[in-house]
């Protein structure tokens, strides 16, 4: 976070307290620390290996113990291991699409975080699909919204990040993306 501060200021771009609050907020929200990326990425691929050697290990005692107590143990452990394992990844998937849910519902800017939140969860609770990355027909529902109930969205007013303090900002930069690119002189694409 210091360091996207630090190279906003060297670009001449001079932040006022709720611009930086701003910034703060998103990158909060939106991202990951690299450090805590490649920690993650490493516990799970320790989990992993050690989820393969202990199915080599059981596979391995099966075949080389045939007494009856010694099998039905072996099934019990595996029934657990197995709902072990679909516990989990039925928590990962939960976290993947909640992950997602939340980086759709970025895109726009709601009348309160209290708003959002309860468009959230009704959002949830309509059981988009979520395939390839995307809510198959959840920017649709968003849009829909956006036309049936436009209270529950905030207005859209140019310039109220960067467009007040930077001249290169485009005044109709009515999101914070385009505003930080208008920050730079870059045009979002």
């Amino acid at each position: 976070m210091e360091k996207l501060l630090a190279l906003l200021k060297k670009l001449g771009i001079e932040l006022t307290a709720d611009q930086t609050a701003q910034i703060k907020e998103v990158v909060g929200k939106e991202f990951v620390a690299a450090e805590d990326a490649a920690k993650k990425n490493t516990e799970l691929d320790e989990l992993k290996k050690q989820l393969a050697e202990r199915d080599k290990d059981l596979e391995k005692l099966k075949s080389e113990n045939k007494s009856e107590e010694l099998a039905k143990q072996l099934e019990e452990l595996n029934a657990k291991y197995k709902t072990d394992t679909d516990a989990l990844n039925a928590k990962l998937t939960a976290q993947e699409t909640d992950h997602a849910a939340e980086k759709l519902f970025g895109e726009y800017r709601f009348a309160s975080e209290r708003v959002k939140k309860s468009v959230l969860e009704e959002f949830k609770s309509k059981g988009f699909k979520y395939e390839n990355g995307a809510f198959v027909g959840g920017k649709e529902y968003l849009e829909g919204l956006k036309k049936s109930e436009p209270d529950v969205f905030a207005s859209e007013k140019p310039g109220l990040f960067m467009g007040s303090t930077q001249s290169s900002a485009s005044s109709d930069a009515n999101n914070l993306e385009a505003q930080i690119f208008g920050g730079f002189g870059l045009k979002n694409d």
